[in-house]
């Protein structure tokens, strides 16, 4: 047997070892689709075709970066560079190769859309809107705009497309109001739309819809460049195939068209990014746009217990339009899955947390092995990062403008919101409760109130405040640190690059220096998200070039409120720490033991809100299910079901019963079918009013982290003059002989008291 083929099993052999033709791999999850994948491109290899001229498209960047190691490690002929990318990074790159062909600018660089957020929050002026209504929040509304525009690129409806079509709406004659407002919503955000598409081109950039949109065009209208791609890449072999969306399908088929060397692998159970839930649709397109292509079906999980496949089988088995599929996990009995109902959603967290920390200091488990799963990081994922805290367990968010929710980052982020605007009040309290000010919070109160009494902004209100009786002098030693510090940042607002500006930032406020006394877990992550947060002051610097650090500060200001940023994160293996992530981007990932919270009806399925302004089905170019409340719920049983099957081991389902404001919160009707499925019970969890109880374990850990936080408190006020340091010092060795004791106390011999 060839030595690609080894461990696998007979169907994913077959697959691997397909002698040309399309071909598609359907299986469930864990059932080892990508391992196939990376199989058939090292088998290809083996046979003598170049690692060069096979092209294996991911999701994701993530994906792409993990299918790329993969590869690498199953290859052991030289090669110059492996294509495996996504199918933006691939458009991109032949956009740059063809820029003459395809009519583009070579030199054009591709945004996201905090990058868009930002270019139309700098131009609003530019912008004719009166029908759309900004609530007090222009951020918000133009991110909406984003999306939408983004939205419509993915099923190839252009600006000049939407502008015919919202001419022809009702005019003012129309009788009924409802529809002339409509209409002439409809007709203003076209002329945004135009406006967006415009300031790209003046800026020389391109969206992702654009860079597909190109990239078609350019496949389609130039045969002989579709020839060279064909010619380059002989092979073609694509994850993920339930995912790509309109027009990313139909690039898909031209890249194929020339050879028809094409292996695709999906699972429509886990088409969680299809638009409007049409997750069998790419499946069914391929097997009837191709009708000799062989089918090889994938019936074993490598990854998932029994318990855990037929709890989650139970949660998309009433799906109407679900491609049929048998597979078997472990029959050893191994896997537990267990049901819980906390008392609250401070319960659940609190819950979560205590057995986080019983794997993790009782059982030995990794913490990167553990993953705790929501619908939203800015709700439950705060909630259940402040219990994880309590407990001094080590953590990661990962998701949707996760980055943002970061300590640091918000240290940062409050930094240059108050000095682009004085009056934000909760910016500049921010910064001065954090490090390096620190004020305490009766000190806090009374610098506010006396800016309110006096009418000034926070800024200006902590000046008047060094001349208030009220102020004791320690405090007022504080504010002026705090003030100075604002001069210097506000004079080099305008003149200074906001990639240095950045840098400057951070070193001035020791948001760096703070982390070098510390040795708790996620330190490391600390220091990784202010290096990334320098890192996008760069790209933002080699975009725009003349810009000063207050764009800089508008732009990430803005894209951190309206919570969009392009997420990149780390590969799972990098990560250190229970990863608390939002339940869409788990997908791909695995862990040893996994929770899934919030699974109340209110939030599983949750009420369908739709869009404010769908897309007509006058503009759709594709036959998709209708945008209704059962598309809603098809969609959220295939997210539910994703994070369930993302454990190796153990599944736990938690659903809090009341919200934090005492309303009842019935069970989602998902987790009882789960249930039911394995005729399981709920298991109490009740909560716990004064925090997390105070084992040895979790003793331990908190007093630790009190005495690294001391001695880096220590350490930065050694060089001050000040009275109280031998309080200081006395306090940190006090510290140190209780953390002895503990850790001699827990080193004890089994069974001595």
């Amino acid at each position: 047997m060839p030595a690609a083929l080894d461990g696998l099993s007979p169907a994913q052999c077959t697959a691997a070892a397909h002698h040309g033709g399309p071909l598609l791999i359907v299986g469930g999850a864990g059932s080892g689709k990508t391992r196939t994948l990376v199989a058939r491109f090292a088998w290809l290899v083996e046979q003598g075709e170049a690692p060069e001229s096979i092209l294996l498209l991911a999701r994701s960047e993530r994906a792409a970066d993990a299918l790329r190691r993969q590869v690498e490690e199953a290859i052991a002929r030289p090669y110059e560079e492996l294509a495996v990318t996504t199918v933006h990074d691939l458009c991109a790159r032949l956009l740059r190769e063809h820029a003459l062909a395809g009519g583009i600018d070579p030199f054009a660089v591709a945004v996201g859309r905090a990058d868009r957020l930002a270019m139309l929050l700098e131009r609003i002026d530019e912008l004719t809107i009166r029908s759309h209504d900004f609530r007090g929040n222009p951020a918000a509304l133009l991110a909406s705009f984003v999306r939408r525009i983004d939205r419509l690129k993915d099923e190839l409806i252009g600006a000049e497309d939407y502008a015919a079509w919202a001419a022809g709406l009702a005019g003012a004659d129309e009788v009924d109001d409802a529809v002339r407002a409509r209409a002439a919503r409809e007709r203003e955000f076209a002329d945004i739309y135009r406006a967006h598409d415009r300031m790209l081109r003046e800026a020389s950039a391109l969206d992702g819809g654009d860079l597909v949109i190109r990239a078609l065009a350019l496949l389609r209208e130039h045969p002989h460049v579709r020839a060279q791609v064909a010619s380059r890449y002989r092979h073609l072999l694509v994850d993920d195939l339930q995912e790509p969306n309109f027009a990313q399908g139909l690039l898909l088929r031209l890249l194929a068209a020339e050879h028809g060397d094409v292996v695709a692998a999906g699972d429509d159970d886990q088409a969680i990014a299809r638009f409007r839930a049409a997750a069998t649709k790419n499946l069914r397109d391929f097997q009837q746009e191709l009708p000799d292509a062989t089918v090889v079906r994938l019936e074993h999980s490598f990854r998932c217990p029994q318990r855990v496949l037929d709890a989650a089988a139970a949660v998309v088995a009433p799906l109407e339009d679900r491609i049929e599929k048998r597979i078997e996990g472990a029959a050893d009995g191994s896997g537990e899955v267990a049901f819980w109902r906390a008392a609250n959603e401070r319960a659940q967290a609190q819950a979560v947390a205590a057995d986080v920390e019983r794997l993790i200091g009782r059982e030995g488990v990794p913490p990167e092995r553990i993953a705790v799963l929501v619908r939203s990081i800015a709700r439950e994922g705060q909630a259940v990062a402040v219990a994880l805290e309590e407990r001094a367990v080590g953590h990661r968010l990962v998701g949707d403008a996760a980055f943002f929710q970061r300590a640091e980052v918000r240290d940062l982020l409050a930094w240059l919101r108050l000095l682009i605007d004085p009056g934000d009040a909760p910016a500049v309290v921010r910064a001065l409760a954090r490090p390096p000010i620190e004020l305490q919070a009766v000190d806090l109160a009374r610098c506010t109130q006396i800016a309110r009494r006096r009418k000034l902004d926070m800024v200006a209100g902590l000046a008047a405040a060094l001349q208030s009786p009220q102020i004791p002098p320690e405090t007022r030693d504080r504010i002026r640190t705090f003030l100075a510090l604002h001069r210097s940042a506000e004079k080099a607002l305008d003149t200074m690059r906001p990639d240095l500006f950045v840098h400057r930032l951070i070193e001035r406020l020791g948001l760096r220096r703070q982390q070098l006394f510390t040795a708790q877990a996620e330190v490391v992550e600390r220091l990784r998200g202010l290096a990334r947060f320098g890192e996008l002051a760069t790209a933002f610097t080699q975009r725009q070039p003349q810009a000063a650090p207050r764009e800089f500060a508008r732009s990430i200001a803005a894209a951190a409120e309206a919570g969009l940023r392009d997420e990149d994160e780390p590969p799972p293996g990098s990560v250190r720490g229970v990863q608390v992530l939002a339940m869409h981007a788990a997908q791909g990932l695995e862990f040893e033991h996994v929770y899934v919270l919030g699974l109340h009806a209110a939030r599983m399925p949750g009420v369908h809100t739709g869009t404010l302004e769908p897309i007509a089905p006058a503009l759709m170019k594709e036959a998709l299910p209708q945008d209704d409340h059962a598309a809603h719920a098809a969609e959220m049983r295939r997210l539910l079901h994703v994070a369930m099957t993302r454990t190796r081991q153990r599944l736990v389902l938690v659903h809090p019963q009341a919200s934090d404001r005492g309303a009842a919160q019935p069970p989602s009707p998902f987790a009882e079918e789960a249930r039911d499925a394995l005729g399981a019970a709920w298991e109490e969890r009740a909560e716990e009013l004064f925090g997390p109880d105070e084992s040895l374990h979790s003793a331990y850990r908190i007093l630790r982290d009190e005495l690294l936080e001391t001695i880096a408190r220590t350490g930065t006020r050694l060089g001050e003059l000040r009275f109280d340091t031998d309080l200081d010092i006395a306090h940190a060795v006090v510290r140190y002989l209780e953390l002895v004791k503990l850790g001699a106390l827990l080193a004890r011999p089994a069974g001595q008291t």
